[in-house]
Formats: structure tokens, C-alpha cells, sequence
């Protein structure tokens, strides 16, 4: 995945990395599978993609999460739709990505599903 996007929040810049960690961060936080975000409501969903490629961000680059879910909350609200916007953008193309690894893979499973059945 390749999505990634700095930001002004809470008076600094950080950087908001969207990854296989943060959509595991993601199902965690809602309780749901990383494909059930189309159902959630946009506005929470923006809040949570964002506190999530922030921790993304800084379990890469081991840094010390100064931030809690709150904090990112209250900065989304006062996001620009512009911004949010960009986000979206930057997440999609990151999920984009993803569904062409998890393509090859299924096509690789299934490949080595066959394999082993044409064995016996």
C-alpha cells in the first residue's frame, strides 16, 4: 500500500499512512471486517481511517503515539472538506493496491489448492 498523506493536526504535522496494520486498526476499532467500512457513516468513517493511518504511521516509523482517538475526532471536525477529500482519495488508492495483492493471492491459492488435488 502506498497511501499517504501529511497533515496539519492538533498544531503539527503528521503523517497519516494507510497500510495493512491500519485497516487491522480499523476492524478492531468498529468491530467489523477491513471490507465493511462502505457501511459506516461517512463522517465517523473519516475520523476513524485518519486515527487509524496515524497509528499506521507511527508503528512504521516507531514513534510515540501522542494523539488519542478524541483528539483525532475534534481534528477532523474542523478539517476543511477539501482535506477530507484528499483522504478519501489517498485511501482508496491504497485500498486499490491491496485488492490487487489479495487478487494474486487468492489466484495463488487456488492454484496450489488445485496442485494438491491433482496429486492424489
Amino acid at each position: 500500500m502506498t497511501g499517504y498523506i501529511q497533515l496539519e493536526l492538533g498544531g503539527k504535522k503528521r503523517g497519516v499512512k494507510f497500510g495493512n496494520y491500519a485497516l487491522i486498526e480499523y476492524s478492531k476499532l468498529n468491530n467489523t471486517g477491513v471490507v465493511e467500512f462502505n457501511e459506516q457513516n461517512p463522517i465517523k468513517l473519516c475520523a476513524d481511517l485518519v486515527y487509524c493511518g496515524l497509528k499506521n504511521n507511527c508503528f512504521i516509523k516507531k514513534e510515540v503515539e501522542d494523539f488519542t482517538y478524541e483528539d483525532v475526532v475534534s481534528w477532523v471536525d474542523d478539517m476543511p472538506i477539501a482535506q477530507i477529500t484528499d483522504i478519501t482519495k489517498v485511501f482508496e488508492e491504497s485500498i486499490k493496491a491491496t485488492q490487487g495483492i489479495v487478487e494474486i493471492q487468492e489466484a495463488i491459492g487456488s492454484n496450489s489448492k488445485e496442485d494438491k488435488s491433482s496429486k492424489k
